[in-house]
């Protein structure tokens, strides 16, 4: 006998024409998102509103980005934890990044690329204004998907209204010893939503619910959208915040970018997802405050950091 195929994830078309809420399309898609998010915490999306030339466009300003002398970079700082630079320590030394905050503003990145390029940067305000909108745009209709796959679509708008979207530019430097693969340790995102891009070099990993690891091939027009800890406490479990890390073997660079959905407000389990086989899970969380108390020594101590800061404790 063979050996089994190793395991993929669903790839989910968003790019065809008549995709409009409540259309048969709409209604399909939306019941493959759940599945794939109730079983993996993730798909791909194949996406072809990005263009080639815009996603060849925004990482050659990605590449730009990390020659910023460092005295540039560091202004790049936020309200929030992880709202700003970081620079290679300790626990990720090949790592380094930096943010805009409500990159769907035009403001925000005329700001970010003044802190960046005093002097000024060619294309880097439109080209990044038509990447973070576009991904905001799926985002946002996987969102709906998935309220509407649950039977709660009309509350979506409620949530959505209170969600802002940060674009994180990453790197990853090789590493001296090749042997060393890990580029950034398995973890959940402490958000709402996120979607990854890749770049030439691929690196992103999956975990499965039997503890099998899906690599994540980079493809033009597709993108990789997980669950973060905020969707699972809004799904009351019935989503689980996917777990992922980046390993790579190779002599190039990587670089990836990730538009990151946060909801600023309080979320809450709708009552429609709560019933006798899945009792309420979560108190009401304050996604601030979680950004907050995920940042905190104390988090690191606990097993699962959103249950330590709003799940229910359930009696034995």
């Amino acid at each position: 006998m063979g050996s089994l195929a190793p395991p993929q994830l669903p790839t989910i078309n968003f790019s065809a024409e008549d995709l409009k809420p409540g259309s048969s399309s709409w209604l399909s898609t939306a019941k493959q998102v759940r599945c794939a998010l109730e079983e993996y915490g993730s798909f791909v999306a194949r996406y072809d509103q990005i263009s080639p030339e815009l996603h060849n466009n925004i990482f050659g300003q990605a590449a730009d980005l990390f020659e910023v002398p460092l005295e540039n970079k560091v202004k790049n700082v936020g309200e929030q934890p992880y709202h700003g630079y970081m620079g290679p320590n300790p626990a990720i030394p090949l790592y380094e990044s930096l943010c805009i905050d409500n990159v769907t503003s035009p403001q925000a990145t005329h700001k970010f690329k003044n802190l960046m390029w005093p002097a000024g940067k060619k294309n880097f305000s439109e080209t990044t204004d038509s990447f973070g909108q576009l991904l905001a745009d799926l985002d946002r209709t996987v969102g709906q998907m998935i309220f509407d796959s649950f039977g709660v679509g009309n509350e979506y708008e409620s949530v959505a209204c209170c969600n802002s979207h940060l674009l994180r530019f990453i790197k990853y430097k090789v590493p001296e010893d090749p042997d060393i693969t890990l580029r950034f340790p398995m973890h959940t995102d402490n958000n709402f939503t996120t979607i990854v891009v890749q770049h030439d070099v691929s690196g992103l990993e999956v975990k499965t619910k039997e503890g099998d690891w899906i690599n994540i091939e980079s493809v033009p027009s597709h993108f990789l959208f997980m669950a973060a800890e905020g969707l699972q406490v809004w799904s009351n479990d019935r989503i689980k915040a996917c777990q992922h890390r980046v390993k790579h073997r190779g002599d190039k660079t990587r670089y990836s970018l990730g538009l990151f959905t946060f909801n600023n407000g309080v979320i809450q389990v709708p009552k429609e997802l709560v019933d006798d086989e899945h009792p309420l899970l979560y108190n009401p969380c304050d996604s601030r405050g979680y950004t907050r108390f995920h940042a905190s020594a104390e988090s690191k101590k606990a097993a699962s950091r959103i249950k330590a800061y709003c799940g229910i404790q359930v009696e034995n």
